[in-house]
């Protein structure tokens, strides 16, 4: 397993950080320096020497401040927080740091994944800008842009890619919660949506892979309205484009279950989908699956990977476009 995983940064608020690591990084001392960008670290340590968790508090005020933890053997990773903390923003989080097969790790502040950023602050813009956001891809159909319009500072270019949030059509989750009060039964859609995202919605994501290669330079943002189903797709396939493995991608896939606010946002989805009250019926059971990502979902899509084109790499190069030149391509932007 990837020791990222198990690396944990926490902001405690005004300047100050909580970094957490297990033993399969480092079961000795670790020194932690930081910087204001990731190629940009400090090279004086904030601590010296720490086993297991370390607090500090930065010497100066940054936006969005990167450590490097340094263990006694010499290995070395940088790291940040996981989420970006926007107040009105939705599972906003970096794709930074995941190891690939090569034994590179993804560029930290590069790739970003999103839902919906209809409340967005004025501070929130801010960050947005320091971000560097030039290019945003966006999943959502015109009318979810409508009634989540967000118009960023930043003005990066929109590549909008139109996937249905559901089964070929937008009305179809409308439909199923009309029909049914068994969570199981929106369980089983949900498999049936993701494996629809590759049986028919192949050529959206071949987009997507045409917008990364020629974007221009800075960060790009993928987003839908939760950020989970076709944001997950999308940032799976570009993961599994740059060499990162399949459970570091299901790893990935599921802190949505972490980063998504579902309490927050089923009132939205609920008014969304036009899911009504009646007797016996327990909404929010019902709407669960929905809200509440299960790695069975991206199993689901690698399950048609599997089937349809016998491997990763003959599906990226048969349905995506994506063959040895283009991800070496990408490879060189985004990982080092």
């Amino acid at each position: 397993m990837d020791c990222i995983q198990d690396i944990e940064v926490e902001s405690l608020g005004h300047g100050g950080w909580r970094l957490g690591w297990q033993p399969n990084f480092s079961a000795r001392g670790v020194a932690v320096h930081w910087g204001p960008q990731p190629d940009a670290i400090h090279r004086t340590a904030l601590v010296s020497e720490a086993h297991g968790t370390a607090e500090l508090r930065l010497p100066e005020a940054c936006v969005r401040p990167y450590f490097e933890l340094v263990a006694e053997d010499g290995a070395r990773i940088v790291v940040a927080e996981r989420q970006v903390p926007l107040e009105g923003g939705v599972n906003f989080r970096d794709l930074g740091g995941y190891q690939t097969r090569q034994g590179t790790r993804l560029r930290w502040g590069k790739l970003f994944r999103s839902g919906h950023m209809s409340r967005l602050t004025a501070a929130d813009q801010t960050l947005l800008t320091a971000l560097g956001i030039r290019t945003v891809c966006d999943f959502r159909m015109a009318e979810e842009r409508a009634n989540e319009n967000a118009t960023l500072s930043c003005e990066p270019t929109l590549e909008t890619l139109g996937i249905p949030p559901g089964l070929k059509d937008r009305f179809f989750l409308h439909r199923l919660f009309e029909q049914t009060d068994d969570p199981a039964v929106v369980v089983e859609a949900m498999h049936e949506i993701m494996r629809s995202l590759i049986i028919e919605c192949a050529p959206h994501y071949a987009r997507l892979f045409d917008a990364l290669l020629g974007a221009a330079d800075g960060s790009i943002l993928m987003n839908c309205s939760a950020g989970k189903e076709r944001t997950g797709v999308g940032a799976a396939l570009l993961l599994l484009a740059l060499g990162v493995p399949r459970t570091t991608i299901l790893y990935d896939f599921a802190l949505s279950r972490r980063y998504f606010p579902a309490a927050s946002e089923l009132p939205r989805a609920r008014e969304k989908y036009n899911v009504q009250e009646r007797p016996g019926r327990d909404v929010e059971a019902l709407m669960a699956p929905l809200l509440f990502t299960r790695e069975s979902y991206l199993e689901a899509v690698f399950g048609v990977i599997d089937e349809r084109y016998g491997d990763d790499d003959s599906f990226l190069r048969q349905a995506m476009g994506v063959g040895e030149p283009e991800r070496a391509r990408l490879r060189d932007r985004f990982t080092s």
